[in-house]
């Protein structure tokens, strides 16, 4: 969907023009976390790509409605993270995201924690395209909710699934009923020179099309606030942006057994810079002021996912049959600011290098685009129902084309003209990798208590790369290519036992991997450079409980695991030569747990906690880590409580007060932040926020104020520091303090 066609939907919704919201009344009871007046609700999730109630799912997996998400104000990663146990963050901001599952992080440049959109997996697959950070933060409008499985899921999502699964979710398009809704948010942020202003506009609609068709159409658009000052460059809005996207989904069911459910999805996110703090780092105190940056460029980021998807379920009896097919797009523009950043042998920066050698005031920026087109096609067949055996068999292609181009620039101290000479460096890296799997997983029933569940998917990939490179700083322009093919095969054991129709206790055996590739070389690389590097892998062993009690009050989902991580993928420097390689093993174990509350009508508790010792267990030369060393922004300990209370106010209006406390524990830097200056990691400490929420709500309107980040913390999401000796180094922190009000009405 085009931005001219989002601003009108957004438009229209507010203005009523479309659909007037007085002459229609909501179909469906007003968001809550109950269901009915005596027990929580029940969860349906499709994390085994079926349907099926989450009590009977085994293994650890944790759904977070969209009704929840849009009421405690959650619109991407960093909102919701501290919600689900053993999920961390590495951030720089918005788009620049870094997914942890159980620990699994040693600053490698693929993802370990695949990202879906209902069918579509996001993102790339190896590490030559940023994979890590570029992991597809969606927005959490119009979702049914998202899911997070810990552990690896190796034999269903395949690649970069060692660490888990982050799934969004979407609401599908409803037969026969016209719906919709609109949503207006203003918040203010306090900021490095007082307050910054934010706040969207949100609409959806569905309508249905005779009886055998519905369209659903939804859009937002975002100012995002600047709380981040630059002196510097004379700003005080450096994280001010935009964010903006729409989906379209159409669904055509002309009978019970067979439907087309047809998706397109677009979002975009552009900010002035991003949240770093310049900060000492030892005492790791800002060194220009709170919430202050300094920059001789400016550092602009712009990001860019496009999702169409095309769904075919059809079930003639004695199998159904899954066909999806998507094609994704993912665009990412950043510049960085590399003047005294860069560290330019043997004791300065880039600036005074540059400064020294043309005889003005010389900066440097950094300028990176990357690219990547997917394609991916999946076929299931699956058995139906039974007491005995249930199985499904699958097959699973993709093929991705990715670009990485790198422009190094010189320019004039102040003002950023050109000084008249060409790129210091262009750096431009094409890849192509090609997956090929099959899977399948079978389910025996001995009886109605106790179920065995095997599966297992093999895969294999090709891959190429060139890379290319020219500049003042190379001399003559040189071509380097690579290639590599991989093949693994990942299983996965699953037993459980049914105590009673609200007990599950179950056990988990299962492997995960991420794929290796090629690193592009000269010929004339020393011996002991990798010409490329291997696939890493994990092995999960799990013991959980899931269990319902007190007819329906009381959820209580609890899960102990051990996790072997070998041939880790890491950035190494080799004879000289930044490469991609695998150094050292890693295990994390720990304790997982999630309560849910309803001790009186009205009142809703969850409590979400985690445990987490995440280390190596051997060494890792290349980025100076040794057996014991942490695994980087991995905390030991994190919780979150949050709490609601709704309470009938007059006419057919309910009043609900809610808060949400979260804390994450001290936590290490990434092995690489610091290798240059000193063979250590940097200890991060622990934070805590709080987000409070109040508001009137009936089946059709809902008015609320909120305020998130009460406590007004400084937590770190990313530490980072310069190559050069005495020089900042740089921390990136949440948001501040931020109070809003939201009008929400539906019909």
């Amino acid at each position: 969907m085009n931005k001219i066609g989002k601003s009108v939907l957004l438009g229209l919704l507010s203005s009523g023009a479309l659909f007037p919201l007085e002459a229609v009344l909501a179909q469906t009871a007003t968001s809550s976390a109950t269901n009915g007046d005596d027990s929580l609700e029940t969860v349906i999730v499709t994390a085994q790509k079926r349907e099926e109630r989450l009590q009977d799912v085994p293994m650890s997996v944790t759904a977070l409605s969209g009704n929840t998400l849009d009421k405690q104000q959650d619109h991407d990663f960093a909102d919701y993270a501290a919600l689900v146990p053993g999920l961390s963050l590495m951030s720089s901001g918005p788009g620049l995201t870094q997914l942890t599952l159980r620990g699994q992080n040693a600053g490698g440049d693929g993802s370990t924690v695949a990202v879906y959109l209902d069918e579509s997996p996001i993102g790339s697959s190896n590490a030559l395209l940023n994979g890590a950070v570029l992991s597809g933060d969606m927005d959490t409008w119009d979702l049914q909710r998202i899911e997070v499985l810990r552990g690896p899921q190796g034999t269903l999502y395949g690649a970069n699934s060692e660490g888990g699964l982050l799934k969004f979710v979407t609401q599908a398009p409803i037969l026969g009923s016209f719906s919709g809704a609109v949503e207006a948010t203003g918040d203010v942020v306090e900021s490095g020179t007082g307050t910054s202003n934010g706040g969207d506009l949100r609409g959806v609609v569905n309508i249905p099309i005779g009886s055998i068709v519905a369209l659903r159409v939804s859009a937002f658009d975002e100012a995002l606030p600047g709380y981040i000052r630059d002196p510097l460059a004379g700003t005080k809005d450096v994280t001010a942006g935009h964010k903006d996207g729409g989906r379209a989904s159409l669904l055509i069911e002309p009978s019970d057994t067979f439907s087309v459910r047809l998706t397109a999805t677009e979002q975009e996110i552009a900010t002035n810079g991003n949240n770093a703090v310049d900060v000492n780092p030892v005492t790791l105190q800002p060194v220009n002021g709170d919430l202050t940056q300094e920059r001789y460029y400016g550092e602009p980021n712009f990001f860019k996912y496009e999702n169409y998807n095309a769904t075919i379920n059809w079930n003639p009896g004695p199998v159904s049959i899954v066909s999806t097919t998507s094609y994704g797009v993912l665009d990412s523009d950043q510049v960085i600011d590399g003047t005294s950043d860069i560290f330019a042998p043997p004791t300065g920066t880039l600036g005074d290098l540059l400064t020294g050698a043309f005889g003005e005031p010389l900066g440097a920026y950094e300028y990176n685009n990357a690219d990547l087109e997917k394609f991916t096609q999946e076929i299931r067949v699956a058995s139906p129902k039974s007491n005995w055996l249930e199985w499904q068999v699958g097959g699973f292609y993709t093929h991705e084309q990715g670009s990485l181009d790198e422009h190094l620039n010189a320019f004039v101290i102040p003002g950023g003209a050109n000084p008249g000479f060409p790129s210091l460096e262009i750096v431009g890296l094409d890849s192509t990798f090609q997956e090929w799997a099959g899977f399948g997983d079978v389910t025996f029933h001995f009886g109605p208590q106790f179920d065995l569940q095997l599966g297992g998917r093999y895969s294999a990939n090709k891959q190429s790369a060139v890379e290319d490179i020219s500049g003042l700083l190379v001399g003559g322009a040189v071509s380097y290519p690579g290639a590599s093919k991989g093949n693994i095969w990942t299983y996965s054991v699953s037993p459980s036992f049914k105590i009673d129709t609200d007990t599950l206790l179950y056990a988990r055996l299962a492997t995960g991997y991420r794929p290796g590739g090629p690193n592009v070389l000269p010929a004339g690389a020393p011996a002991g450079v990798p010409l490329e590097y291997k696939s890493d892998s994990t092995t999960n062993v799990e013991l959980g409980i899931r269990s319902t009690q007190a007819n329906g009050r009381v959820t209580i989902d609890l899960a102990a695991f051990h996790v072997d991580w070998k041939d880790i993928q890491l950035l190494e420097e080799v004879d000289n030569y930044g490469v991609n390689g695998n150094g050292g093993s890693a295990s994390s174990q720990g304790l997982e747990m999630e309560l849910g509350l309803k001790p009186v009508n009205g009142l809703v508790i969850h409590w979400t906690g985690a445990y987490t010792n995440a280390v190596l267990t051997s060494p890792a030369p290349f980025v100076d880590g040794i057996p014991g060393d942490r695994l980087p922004f991995a905390p030991r300990w994190s919780t979150a409580v949050d709490a609601e209370y709704d309470h009938a106010a007059f006419a057919d209006y309910q009043s609900f007060v809610g808060a949400t406390w979260s804390y994450v524990g001290n936590r290490t830097s990434d092995f690489a932040a610091s290798a240059a200056v000193a063979p250590i990691q940097v200890p991060l400490p622990s934070y805590n926020t709080l987000a409070a929420r109040v508001g009137l709500e009936n089946a059709s309107y809902r008015v609320e104020l909120f305020g998130k980040n009460l406590t007004n913390s400084r937590g770190i999401t990313n530490y980072s520091v310069s190559g050069a000796p005495n020089l900042a180094g740089e921390i990136n922190v949440i948001q501040p303090l931020t109070f809003g009000v939201t009008l929400y009405a539906k019909f």
